[in-house]
């Protein structure tokens, strides 16, 4: 496939194995099969020489690097100016089941993908890097291959513009759901190599849901090999990746220490799940939060609503975001308030003065109401997350005459 300069990328992969006239001339680096033959020898001939070349290799290539300025490379999807997937980046979705988390991923990658510059509303607001076409790069690993996968495939097309029976070249996909387990990681890195074989496109690569690539989310050491494999997949093959993940049953957390490793690791988080109305059963309202992001600050919620007749999720009406937010905020639950706290308290802690002020202030409720509800919040430790995806709960302690309330990061327990 020819590529014009337009569609070329502009990302210069990491250096690994160059000259120091190479690394000043800043060329691109060759994965030629020879360098990779010549690379697989000399770590058979001592392993340890292999790998204190790529090292050094890399520091002359990242010394050259800082004697420059650094400009850093737009975000490749955003919302009201807010970076949300940077460029070369691990980033997750996260939910529980018919929380519409993959038709969220489907469509961020129809939006990657489309032909339709502008403002498009089908897209929620999110927009693309501009003056640049990617190639998307879907992995699969539950559906099946007749009726659900296709089905998806054809809503990705039609979302990005494309016709029913278009084949577009920069869309890819796959599934691994037939391998064994023990061979995912393989069969993901031979699809996307082959992939990188055929573009010069970045690559925007979907996998729904990650955690089948490995056989146990619960092992620490499997789920820390998951990311790093993934990390390792963006620097090689130039590519960013959106992950899809199951949360724990009854939780907001993301399943087993794959989840833990994902809040970690991951750049962006994003939260989706159907909010609850006074008896506790599932509205049609969607809330899509920000767990992490890397980027700047967390903007608030988005509330959207699912469509039938086009089988997507919409933006949700005003008038039912008001009557919701209305609702929580009248009833001042221990959720409603923990979700505060977090941008609250998220640049540091607070004097408690300073939080009742506020939280009597936007909940329209009495003193006595805000400090039980803060009570509970500490006993109940309702899921909550700092700007770095890391599972906090709210703490209180004592400077001198003056108490705080603070967001305590919540050690992860290990087998």
């Amino acid at each position: 496939m020819t590529a014009t300069n337009q569609d070329k990328d502009t990302y210069v992969p990491p250096f690994f194995n160059k000259s120091d006239e190479e690394l000043n001339d800043f060329a691109d680096y060759d994965f030629s099969a020879e360098e990779q033959k010549a690379d697989s020898a000399n770590t058979k001939a001592d392993p340890q020489q292999a790998m204190l070349t790529r090292l050094l290799d890399k520091e002359k290539f990242i010394a050259v690097s800082a004697t420059q300025p650094v400009v850093f490379s737009p975000p490749l999807i955003s919302r009201d100016e807010t970076g949300v997937v940077g460029r070369g980046t691990v980033n997750i979705i996260q939910g529980a089941f018919g929380s519409h988390k993959s038709r969220l991923a489907e469509l961020l990658a129809a939006l990657m993908l489309t032909i339709n510059e502008g403002n498009d509303p089908q897209f929620l607001g999110f927009k693309r890097a501009s003056l640049e076409r990617f190639c998307i790069c879907y992995v699969d690993t539950e559906r099946n291959l007749t009726e659900e996968l296709p089905f998806a495939i054809q809503g990705i097309k039609l979302r990005a513009g494309y016709l029913l029976n278009d084949t577009p070249d920069q869309f890819r996909f796959t599934s691994i759901k037939g391998e064994e387990r023990r061979n995912r990681f393989k069969a993901i890195e031979t699809f996307i190599h082959h992939v990188r074989e055929q573009t010069t496109l970045h690559l925007f690569c979907l996998i729904d849901v990650v955690t089948d690539a490995i056989g146990d989310f619960n092992d620490p050491k499997e789920s820390m090999k998951l990311f790093d494999f993934l990390g390792n997949l963006c620097d090689n093959y130039n590519a960013t990746f959106l992950l899809v993940i199951h949360q724990n049953p009854g939780t907001e957390k993301a399943r087993g220490h794959a989840g833990t490793e994902a809040a970690n690791k991951a750049s962006t988080v994003l939260q989706i799940g159907l909010e609850k109305d006074a008896n506790g059963n599932d509205t049609e309202l969607i809330k899509l939060r920000y767990l992490k992001l890397r980027r700047g600050k967390r903007p608030d919620p988005l509330y959207l609503q699912f469509c039938k007749d086009s089988n997507g999720l919409v933006l949700a009406g005003a008038d039912a975001i008001a009557s919701h937010i209305n609702y929580r905020k009248h009833k001042a639950d221990a959720e409603t308030v923990a979700d505060r706290l977090m941008n609250l308290l998220a640049d540091g802690p607070l004097t408690k003065g300073e939080v009742f002020k506020v939280l009597e202030s936007e909940f329209e409720a009495s003193n006595a109401l805000i400090r039980e509800r803060l009570k509970q919040v500490i006993e109940e430790q309702p899921y909550m997350t700092d700007d770095q995806g890391r599972s906090v709960r709210l703490g209180e302690y004592r400077d001198g005459r003056q108490q705080y309330y603070r967001l305590e990061v919540i050690e992860e327990e290990t087998d």
